[in-house]
């Protein structure tokens, strides 16, 4: 945890690579799963942005309900279709597109073969492919196939097929498959281009119809049915015609057709464009053109597309548009994706463009969670799914607006993970710095009001509470010599270990130490729940502690010399108890903490006359009222220095056994007398038991302490 705290933007990077891997996992562990959510939202995006434009280029010629209760059922006499196709030749049809199979010979073939031959109307007749394994059954013919000898690796391979009836193809049709490609929600969405059969590649309708579009009216009349479709690989060496970095896994193109380059994915598809609506085309019932009631000016120049809707046709699928839809649209809709060369693919490097995606929105949501005025923690993961909103959005966007199809998915799940994450560390990184900050305001203020600190808003009015405390201050006396004349590192190495087994003392006598300014401590022990008489026995008896367990800390290393800079060290306590008011005052920006009052008044000063006293601890009138008579002595009462009253003081029974006689300073003093022949001097100290407080005269406390007398 401590390389987090010292480096969190590695914490950082590491909570994005792994939301990275977790939205990555499912395009390997779910692939289907994440295909079928994205193209559920393609299909939206198709129903929301298709148009509503109308489609001249194409008519629909129906075999509907009506024409059925017109005509009879399905099949149709052979005459019937020949009649159909005469008419849609006189009427100027450019080409003559039959989404219909005709794969068993039947009586007529010879009037549809002579229907079929005329000059001005070309004819593109459907053929279809059995592409799932177990399917081996055949009928009819299978012709039409490219001119490019071979197959292409990434075109499906037939297992079976319906082809055309041996007797019409002496009219030399071209010909086109209209096998879908049916994903597991059963909508069609995608058809392949080319589909492979005895080794050779056979195109799809809308394909073959374009091709025949494209050819020059003496090739049409002589009936050529090979398609000059090539494919092509990315990365195979060819030139892409997409602009850079945008180009499709493979494409088609035609030397009829410059300029038009039909993208396919990965595994040779043609994904449908359903760009329009379906009122967007023209439909002329198949019996008005029979009857000639229809207006038939419509299809002069157009692609007579015949195909059927009526239900008793069984030619129903589900498409982006609806769940029932007769099989006509998704050649129509392909075809207008071929004319329009808009056909919609993923790019071949969208995998890396994703990649770059991610690092740049990794980026901008690191931005936003380390910059000191960044977006809070708790907001990211609204962001995050803003951002990711967006994505699908746009997603949606490109795909109407550039025929884009571009995976969104895990970029938008890695974008959202990330704000998540990214929310998470900023949360645990907030959350260790604040406990960092609760312990370093514990450490520098009263645990209670450090905790009161971080549960309240920073406040600039005045915060004071008036409690019944005992208090204790304590200082070394000559330390300021000490800090002046001694080593520097010396010095704060005593004075950390004394602060420390101070606190320590303190604390386990269940006090607080409410300030620590240089060698003097202020602690107190608030009512909670006990009596005055345990709170102020606590007290006394952390005074106690502190003095016996710093006698050897503040002893002497050396001898000391009686004029020496440096005079030996010795521990003074004040206690008193009373009522004092602790709180924080000063403005939000800056807060200080204080205990003020007469007890502190009184311990302070109290604190200063033990070096007068030549006493290790001194009580004040109140606390000592709250111990046992026979724990204290009087020691008269006194005036104290800026308090306008007198106390009367005490010690605590037994106070000379607290006090240590510092041999360094004694072996010194001791040498001193023997030269100077002042041995009552040396035993006036040492019968008192304190050497180290030489200046304890009574005319020094009376002019000091103003002593009126006990």
């Amino acid at each position: 945890m401590q390389l987090w705290r010292k480096h969190p933007s590695l914490l950082r990077v590491a909570a994005l690579l792994l939301s990275a891997v977790a939205a990555l996992l499912p395009t390997v562990l779910a692939p289907t799963a994440v295909v079928g959510v994205e193209e559920i939202v393609g299909d939206a995006s198709w129903r929301w942005g298709a148009s509503s434009r109308a489609e001249k280029r194409i008519v629909l010629v129906d075999i509907d309900e009506k024409s059925l209760r017109a005509v009879g059922p399905w099949p149709w006499p052979r005459s019937t279709v020949a009649e159909l196709s005469s008419r849609l030749s006189a009427a100027g049809a450019a080409v003559q597109a039959y989404d219909i199979i005709f794969s068993d010979p039947r009586a007529g073939d010879d009037a549809l073969v002579a229907a079929w031959t005329r000059p001005r109307s070309p004819v593109v007749a459907a053929q279809l492919f059995a592409i799932e394994s177990g399917a081996a059954s055949s009928t009819g013919v299978v012709s039409g196939a490219v001119s490019t000898p071979g197959c292409p690796a990434f075109a499906p391979t037939a297992f079976g097929s319906y082809g055309l009836a041996p007797e019409l193809l002496a009219a030399r049709p071209s010909l086109g498959h209209i096998t879908p490609r049916v994903d597991d929600d059963g909508v069609i969405r995608h058809v392949p281009a080319l589909i492979c059969d005895q080794g050779r590649a056979y195109p799809t309708l809308a394909l073959s119809t374009l091709w025949q579009l494209a050819q020059p009216a003496d090739l049409a009349s002589a009936r050529s049915n090979a398609p000059d479709w090539e494919w092509h690989r990315a990365g195979a060496g060819v030139p892409s015609p997409f602009p850079a970095g945008l180009a499709p896994a493979a494409w088609l193109s035609s030397r009829s057709l410059p300029g038009v380059a039909v993208p396919l994915d990965g595994q040779g598809n043609i994904r449908v464009p359903y760009a329009l609506k379906r009122d967007a085309f023209i439909a002329i019932s198949a019996v008005d053109v029979l009857q000639g009631s229809a207006d038939l000016a419509l299809l002069r120049g157009a692609v007579a597309l015949v195909g059927a809707t009526a239900f008793g046709m069984g030619d129903t699928v589900a498409t982006p548009h609806g769940a029932v839809a007769s099989g006509i649209e998704v050649h129509t809709q392909g075809l207008v994706g071929l004319l329009d060369n808009r056909l919609a693919y993923t790019p071949a490097l969208w995998p890396l463009w994703q990649l770059v995606l991610m690092s740049v929105f990794a980026l901008l949501l690191l931005a936003l969670a380390s910059r000191s005025k960044g977006v809070p923690a708790k907001r990211l993961p609204l962001v995050g799914l803003v951002l990711s909103v967006g994505i699908v959005v746009a997603a949606g966007l490109v795909l109407l607006k550039t025929s884009l199809w571009l995976p969104w998915l895990p970029l938008a799940a890695f974008v959202l993970l990330a704000s998540i994450s990214l929310a998470t560390v900023e949360h645990a990184l907030t959350r260790a710095q604040r406990e960092r900050l609760s312990a370093h305001l514990g450490a520098y203020l009263p645990a209670p009001v450090a905790t009161r600190l971080m549960a309240t808003e920073p406040s600039g009015q005045l915060q004071l509470e008036a409690r019944t405390v005992s208090v204790l201050v304590a200082d070394i006396r000559n330390f300021t010599a000490l800090a002046t004349h001694g080593q520097p590192d010396e010095v704060a190495a005593l004075l950390h270990a004394f602060c420390c087994q101070a606190v320590d003392v303190v604390e386990r006598h269940g006090g607080v130490v409410e300030n620590v300014v240089g060698d003097s401590i202020l602690a107190v022990w608030p009512e909670s729940g006990g009596s005055e008489q345990q709170h102020a026995r606590q007290a006394l008896a952390a005074a106690q502690e502190l003095v016996r367990s710093t006698r050897q800390l503040l002893a002497s290393r050396e001898p000391v010399a009686e004029h020496s800079p440096i005079q030996p060290l010795a521990l003074g306590i004040g206690l008193e108890t009373g009522v004092a008011i602790v709180g924080s005052f000063g403005p939000a920006r800056r807060r200080a903490h204080a205990a003020l009052g007469e007890p502190v008044s009184v311990a302070h000063r109290l604190q200063q006359m033990t070096a007068d006293l030549s006493m290790p601890i001194i009580l004040g009138p109140q606390l000592a009222a709250l111990l046992e008579p026979d724990a204290t002595e009087p020691l008269g009462e006194y005036l104290l220095e800026g308090l306008a009253k007198h106390y009367r003081l005490y010690a605590p029974l037994g106070w000379s056994d607290l006090i240590a006689v510092d041999s360094q300073w004694a072996s010194t003093a001791a040498g001193t007398a023997d030269k100077q022949a002042e041995p009552a001097e040396w035993s006036k100290w040492g019968a008192t038991s304190s050497p180290i407080w030489p200046h304890s005269t009574s005319s020094r406390l009376q002019q000091v302490l103003g002593r009126r007398g006990a």
